[in-house]
């Protein structure tokens, strides 16, 4: 069961009722159709849904696995017709994407250290594989570059403490994405060579799935 939490003041001025039910009904809509995907989810999963600025521009909100059975969402009631009209839109889709992250265990809080830095980039690249093929968003963060394999090459050269919000956000030079991007690239050529979704995929170890890609 997935509960939303709202982290409102208490006139709802953030989440009015008409936003608490989006987002309650595409939670509970979502749910079954990851589960019948990801078997290893718990069963019993939060959303702590909260108002603010720090989303991606692109949907108005954003998501992120905090802890084994916790997700945040934040979403900007300025942007794209207000949160009842970006909860139908968007949560659905990141609702797969995060899951995907529970299921793996990539999670802020109490999770499994990372052992490379590919861990998290292969992470989000199934995560974002599995949001587009399961969930039917086909997000810019998803889309490889021309040189994916020299960004791969970067990538797998980072020791496991370098600037995560550079190599998965925004670099310095100016690129977005870095790791999503190149991580998705892994994804699929690890989903074409083994014949297994990103959801089969979800329990698999980077290393493996490195190697299945062609970069073990």
């Amino acid at each position: 069961m997935i509960t939303p939490l709202f982290l409102d003041t208490d006139d709802g001025r953030h989440f009015p009722r008409a936003a608490r039910d989006a987002v309650r009904d595409v939670c509970a809509a979502t749910e079954p159709e990851v589960r019948a995907l990801l078997a290893s989810l718990p069963d019993t999963i939060e959303l702590a849904a909260q108002a603010g600025s720090a989303v991606l521009p692109q949907t108005g909100e954003r998501g992120s696995a905090v802890g084994p059975r916790r997700i945040d969402w934040v979403v900007d009631p300025s942007l794209h017709g207000g949160i009842a009209a970006i909860a139908r839109a968007q949560l659905r889709a990141t609702l797969f994407h995060e899951l995907h992250h529970l299921a793996r265990g990539w999670v802020r809080f109490g999770g499994a250290p990372p052992r490379s830095f590919m861990d998290g980039v292969v992470s989000e690249g199934l995560a974002t594989a599995f949001e587009r093929d399961a969930g039917g968003r086909n997000p810019p963060w998803g889309d490889p570059p021309r040189d994916a394999a020299a960004w791969v090459a970067e990538l797998i050269a980072l020791h496991a403490t370098a600037p995560y919000h550079h190599w998965m956000y925004r670099h310095p030079d100016g690129r977005q994405w870095i790791g999503y991007r190149a991580g998705t690239y892994i994804a699929d050529r690890a989903i074409a060579a083994s014949g297994r979704s990103a959801a089969q995929l979800v329990r698999t170890p980077a290393t493996e799935v490195l190697a299945l890609a062609g970069f073990g």
